[in-house]
């Protein structure tokens, strides 16, 4: 049967990475490559990120993306 031992995205652990990564298989390769906080993946490049199994550059300027814009946002709503 196709696809019996792949997980679904609501099998993921919950992480600090919800709070900024939104696609379910670069949460997955993250989390596979130990980056399980938001201060582990801003210690990042966009070359570390293309080291990791499955990071490829699209997705490696989508994570930083996100990044850029998780860490835009107002804190505590303010505007």
């Amino acid at each position: 049967m196709k696809g019996a031992g792949r997980k679904k995205c609501a099998d993921l652990p919950h992480s600090e990475l919800d709070q900024v990564i939104t696609c379910p298989h670069s949460k997955r390769c993250l989390l596979k490559a130990g980056i399980n906080t938001l201060a582990q993946l801003r210690a990042l490049s966009r070359e570390d990120l293309l080291l990791i199994r499955g990071i490829g550059p699209v997705i490696a300027d989508g994570i930083l993306d996100a990044q850029a814009q998780y860490t835009s946002q107002p804190v505590g709503g303010e505007s």
